[in-house]
């Protein structure tokens, strides 16, 4: 009789309890206020699969982090009176179309710096080559060096830069090294003993902690910053392994080597998230040292992230510059899941008659976002987009070209998660030097990619169309 008792009482003891679940967390999911799709496709993973969706709600659910701040960025205080000195010196060149639009515009308003001129860029799309001018930075470095990496791993290229930097910080080099624990995981903080022993330091963004709610996998430092003695910078889509280097599988990554004022912004932002990790706060005139014209480029380093007090900047001016585009928008990216504003700002610019192509791999190395992103393919091809493939290597580089003047590279992948959910720094480019280079390397890179057809795209099974479907479904949590 108990045993009898007991069978019938447990299923309708744990729908009561899937029901109290459901009823608390439906008004938490309705009031974060997020975007139509991802607060149904939130609400449907609760109520259909129980437990494991409040799991995967505890897991993956928190898109909003208050950020422990400097009084207003401090280091303003020492930037914005000479970046605008600076900006007014400046004698405008090939520009000059940029700036009659409104998105030289928006860009100086979605920071307290905006675009720098004078600032000197080398791209390196080589990830050899971008790791021997790194080292050699490193290595002729006097007072300080900064870095963040999402991943960093304990191989021997980890090991490689590892030395690199501890024998900097036995020279009197103030090194200063933030890890996000997610991206970096693998890689203990005992493996830069020799760092740190040196005197170095190293830091964990957002560390996991089981015992309490920071488990989450969104709100990560998807960021790569170096900014050495105030005066050079590096950043990218390159993390520190033998993978980024080119010694382990078939990846193509872009690295860019910054001087000039711009690199007063990459030191303000890993000002910021130094800060929040350790409370040490580094606003100090010492690290934003007086700066001269090094070039003929116009750069601007705009960071987002999912912060109180951010715009979303680097979706909203792509969103901007895609729709004011009128000859062409060139985009790679190794991971595609747009969001509705970016998919109709692709189509109306496709149909405009503007030259919209998208460079992607084949497979990446998460097939649940590659199905993802291929159930927006027919709608895309429909409107005029050209979508291109990559077989035999992951393309991981992030940039746009528009128009012939405007570009940019950096860590933010065309994903919702980029968009909204992780921290992420991207370089954008007002002229045609740059713009002009990544344009070569979108054709170099083409010439190896095969183009995805109206034709092709209709032979696809059943089967695989249920995956992107389902894939779908999901794009707004991925």
């Amino acid at each position: 009789m108990l045993i009898f008792l007991t069978t019938n009482w447990l299923p309708l003891c744990l729908l009561f309890l899937h029901l109290a679940v459901v009823s608390f967390l439906i008004p938490k999911i309705i009031l974060q206020r997020r975007e139509s799709g991802a607060t149904l496709a939130w609400i449907l993973v609760i109520i259909f699969l129980p437990f494991l969706g409040m799991f995967a709600f505890w897991l993956l659910g928190t898109t909003r982090i208050r950020m422990q701040r400097r009084k207003r960025h401090r280091a303003e205080q020492y930037l914005v009176p000479s970046l605008a000195r600076f900006r007014r010196q400046q004698k405008l060149t090939d520009t000059d179309k940029l700036v009659a639009t409104s998105l030289y515009s928006l860009a100086a308003k979605l920071d307290e710096c905006g675009p720098q001129p004078g600032c000197e860029v080398k791209m390196y799309r080589d990830g050899g080559k971008a790791l021997d001018a790194l080292e050699q930075a490193i290595d002729t470095a006097r007072e300080h060096i900064h870095l963040t990496y999402y991943t960093w791993e304990p191989d021997n290229t980890g090991q490689r830069f590892c030395q690199a930097l501890a024998r900097a910080a036995y020279r009197g080099v103030e090194v200063r090294l933030l890890l996000d624990d997610v991206g970096s995981y693998t890689t203990k903080t005992s493996f830069f003993a020799s760092l740190i022993t040196a005197g170095g330091e190293v830091a964990r963004f957002l560390p996991l902690n089981l015992l309490s709610r920071q488990v989450s996998v969104n709100n990560r430092n998807h960021r790569k910053i170096v900014a050495i003695d105030g005066k050079t910078g590096f950043t990218g889509s390159m993390n520190i392994g033998d993978l980024y280097a080119g010694l382990a599988g078939a990846w193509n990554d872009l690295h860019l080597r910054v001087n000039g004022r711009v690199v007063y912004e990459l030191q303000g932002v890993f000002c910021q998230d130094w800060f929040h990790a350790t409370g040490n706060d580094l606003a100090t005139k010492k690290y934003f040292p007086n700066m001269h014209y090094h070039g003929d480029v116009c750069a601007h380093f705009l960071a987002s992230g999912p912060s109180d007090e951010r715009w979303r900047t680097i979706h909203t001016l792509l969103f901007v510059a895609i729709n004011t585009a009128l000859e062409k928008v060139w985009i790679e990216t190794p991971y595609f899941v747009p969001d509705p504003p970016i998919v109709m700002a692709l189509q109306t610019a496709a149909l405009r008659g503007v030259d919209v192509r998208l460079l992607l791999p084949s497979c990446s190395d998460h097939f649940l976002v590659d199905y993802a992103g291929r159930s927006f393919f027919d709608e895309l091809i429909e409107a005029g987009v050209r979508i291109f493939k990559m077989d035999d290597i992951i393309p991981h580089a992030k940039t746009v070209v528009i128009d012939h003047v405007f570009s940019t590279a950096g860590s933010a992948n065309m994903d919702q998660r980029s968009f909204r959910l992780n921290f992420e720094g991207n370089l954008f480019f007002f002229g045609k030097k740059i713009a002009a280079e990544l344009e070569t390397d979108f054709i170099h890179q083409c010439q190896s990619a095969h183009e995805v057809t109206a034709a092709k795209r209709r032979k696809l099974s059943h089967t695989v169309r249920l995956k992107e479907g389902f894939a779908r479904i999901l794009a707004p949590l991925l």
